[in-house]
């Protein structure tokens, strides 16, 4: 299914979500790990009339980022570094599904993998390092 989205997802509701993304969904999968996708439309589109390469890697870096948030207790991440190929060009409308992974994780730095997914067939993949952030350390207020 290539256009509406597909059953046993839901839309969240989440702050901070990149406007021009404007909906994102998720639903657990089997393994019991949350996953996120995004249905783009003509609004998403380049020139050439495909889904914008940067519309892509916004759902590549803002899943990942929730994935890793939810791994470390919903601590604060931010991404360092995000490197994305694009392996096939998209026609809107379309539902694209995200299969992240951590693949390893130290006590401030996370490195994740992503891959973007249309009916089953990769579209995009991402690697990229995280900083997960210590809320006393990173969050003080500024001396005046």
């Amino acid at each position: 299914m290539s256009g509406p989205v597909p059953p046993g997802w839901t839309r969240r509701a989440l702050r901070g979500l990149p406007v021009g993304l404007e909906a994102l969904w998720t639903r657990r999968a089997e393994d019991g790990t949350w996953r996120y996708g995004a249905l783009y439309d003509e609004r998403h589109c380049n020139a050439q009339g495909f889904v914008h390469g940067g519309a892509l890697m916004t759902l590549l870096d803002h899943g990942l980022s929730l994935l890793l948030w939810e791994a470390v207790g919903r601590a604060p991440c931010a991404t360092v570094h995000l490197d994305c190929h694009f392996l096939a060009p998209l026609r809107a409308p379309c539902f694209v599904e995200l299969d992240g992974r951590i693949l390893k994780r130290g006590r401030n730095t996370a490195f994740l993998r992503g891959t973007l997914l249309c009916r089953g067939e990769p579209v995009a993949e991402a690697t990229g390092v995280w900083s997960v952030l210590d809320r006393e350390r990173d969050f003080r207020p500024e001396p005046r």
